[in-house]
């Protein structure tokens, strides 16, 4: 697959990925929230394909894989590693705070998943990939709201699997646990970071979906680091 569109490209996941996309010589059109984390981050690359907007908007997905394909030509995988994070007690947690992660992480993740249904579909052909991580998979203590969300994308990701599985278009989910990423830059809970995941190794794991066969899916994986599993 040599057309992709990642989103969450700024930092963690979707920065190591689209760093190792565009080192292989891929085509790739990427997506932040923030246009000065994105420039902070891609600072001495030129030539990039990227836009920047707030996929909860109205009509921002749709916008996205439009631009994409026009810059492109057409979108062969969509790889989703946009997101926040709360931890948090469930009785601290905010009616708006819990919507806001809901909107953010689920409603985002549908909006972007039809988007890239639709201008999939007559090709029957397609990839898209996401992270709910181990959370969509396993509970901890203290994350409801969070948990929730991610929850909530697994079960929206296999429905569209199913829903798509005549269409050519395949969905894969990424159960990683404890990833280094700057999610827990600003949490009181400080986990041994040299022990989780790295940025770089859940893109490697991802450069080997997208390289898979077109008639073989890795609906999902699950990756954790020995110390701290959750959901086995």
């Amino acid at each position: 697959m040599t057309n992709l569109l990642v989103t969450g490209a700024s930092s963690g996941i979707g920065l190591a990925t689209a760093r190792k996309l565009l080192e292989q010589g891929k085509r790739v059109y990427l997506h932040a929230k923030s246009q000065q984390k994105f420039l902070q981050a891609f600072k001495t690359t030129e030539g990039l394909l990227y836009e920047t907007s707030d996929l909860t908007s109205t009509g921002a997905a749709e916008k996205l894989l439009t631009n994409a394909i026009t810059s492109l030509g057409k979108i062969d995988c969509v790889i989703h590693c946009a997101g926040i994070g709360l931890i948090k007690p469930a009785l601290e947690t905010t009616d708006a705070e819990f919507s806001r992660i809901l909107n953010v992480n689920t409603r985002a993740t549908f909006l972007l998943a039809q988007a890239a249904a639709r201008a999939m579909l007559p090709n029957k052909t397609g990839l898209f990939i996401t992270i709910p991580g181990i959370l969509g998979k396993a509970v901890m203590k203290n994350a409801c709201a969070y948990i929730a969300s991610k929850f909530a994308i697994t079960g929206l990701i296999r429905a569209l699997a199913a829903e798509f599985q005549r269409d050519g278009i395949r969905f894969s989910l990424l159960h990683f646990g404890g990833v280094d990423t700057p999610f827990w830059d600003h949490l009181a809970l400080k986990p041994q970071r040299e022990k989780m995941i790295s940025p770089n190794i859940a893109a490697e794991w991802i450069l080997k979906i997208i390289d898979l066969p077109p008639h073989l899916v890795a609906n999902e994986i699950v990756l954790q680091p020995d110390s701290h599993q959750l959901g086995w």
